[in-house]
């Protein structure tokens, strides 16, 4: 063989023998522990997102009967309310006729001094019966209008006891409604870590056995 063919035979072997560089496989075991990492990540959260549903769902039973207890309350004051407001106009009305009837009768008193003075007897008398009687007039009124404001204070009391009662319920009601808000929250962040691990794999639904 010349030595021009040898050495053309010579390079045609050496391309042949080349070997392309390897790159690094990817580890099937891997991906597979990775699945199995999050697939148990997702089902504690799972778990844990039935925890919060469970205690925030409870915390809206309990506010739901407070607000029945304190709306039952809350209707208890208005009617006291309503029941006092209706017995200050009365006592109000008796009160203000019987500044009225003094009125006519210190008039009465004054025309009966004057009738005296002028020995009008006649004149007298007439006066001093009508001063008698819007004295009465005005006597009878005062005791109407004091016996309205004696139910006020009557009223008042069962008023003061129930609005107490009605603003605990809804403090109370307040309070847990925070309460709820948080394991709200705990069970918002729950769905947005398992919705995201879901987009991760690029599913819809997760199977648990049991509805998500």
């Amino acid at each position: 063989m010349k030595k021009e063919e040898t050495k053309k035979y010579l390079d045609n072997k050496r391309s042949y023998n080349i070997t392309p560089k390897k790159e690094s496989p990817v580890s099937v075991r891997g991906s597979v522990m990775d699945v199995d990492i999050d697939l148990s990540k997702v089902e504690g959260l799972y778990r844990e997102m039935k925890v919060h549903r469970m205690k925030r769902n409870y915390q809206h039973k309990l506010i739901r009967g407070l607000k029945l207890e304190r709306d039952r309350y809350s209707d208890e004051v208005k009617a006291y309310v309503s029941q006092i407001s209706e017995l200050k106009n009365k006592r109000d009305s008796e009160n203000l006729m019987a500044q009225e009837f003094k009125t006519l009768r210190n008039t009465a008193l004054t025309n009966r001094d004057r009738a005296s003075k002028n020995n009008n007897e006649a004149d007298f008398k007439r006066f001093e019966a009508e001063q008698n009687q819007y004295h009465q007039d005005m006597v009878y009124k005062t005791e109407e209008a004091q016996r309205h404001q004696v139910k006020i204070d009557e009223i008042s009391v069962f008023y003061t006891k129930a609005n107490q009662a009605c603003d605990a319920k809804h403090k109370e009601m307040m309070r847990i409604r925070e309460k709820s808000q948080i394991f709200h929250q705990d069970l918002t962040e729950c769905i947005e870590q398992i919705e995201t691990l879901k987009a991760k794999y690029d599913i819809d639904y997760v199977e648990f056995g049991e509805e998500e």
